[in-house]
């Protein structure tokens, strides 16, 4: 009798065991299948239609959204551009949650490339915040404290 009692409690145990591996299987599937579906609250910037093999060059650096909204810069000859609150920055911002030396723009090739330096309120591209040099292309919203710059054609 006690190993008809024991051989049914390994039974149960196991079962318990299988449906807390499925439970777990099964909230992961659904976290993947949720973050590949988020998008930011943010309005979506408009799109433009990319015809293929063509890349538009970006001649401008324009800031879209902060204290000097509307302010601009010409990049298109230029292979680096520090943005920041110092007056020693190229692209200066008048933004009080910018560091000095917030994050640097550049140029490898045609492309162009946003990296953060080390700064307190970090840097963000279309949302993400990053922690490497990550490519941006046109269009691309580059969030620099408070203000939001973009490369414009």
């Amino acid at each position: 009798m006690d190993s008809i009692v024991l051989q049914i409690f390994r039974i149960g145990l196991l079962l318990l065991l299988w449906f807390f591996i499925f439970m777990a299987v099964r909230a992961m599937y659904r976290d993947v299948k949720l973050a590949g579906g988020v998008q930011t609250s943010a309005p979506a910037a408009p799109r433009r239609t990319v015809v293929p093999g063509r890349r538009e060059a970006a001649k401008q650096l324009a800031v879209v959204e902060g204290p000097l909204k509307g302010s601009h810069m010409a990049v298109g000859t230029l292979e680096e551009v520090v943005m920041g609150r110092s007056p020693d920055s190229d692209f200066q911002l008048g933004d009080d949650f910018a560091s000095a030396r917030h994050a640097r723009l550049f140029r490898r090739g045609s492309d162009w490339f946003v990296e953060d330096l080390d700064s307190r309120n970090g840097t963000f591209v279309n949302g993400a915040r990053i922690d490497q040099p990550e490519q941006v292309g046109v269009g691309s919203d580059i969030k620099v404290g408070r203000t939001t710059v973009r490369l414009v054609p």
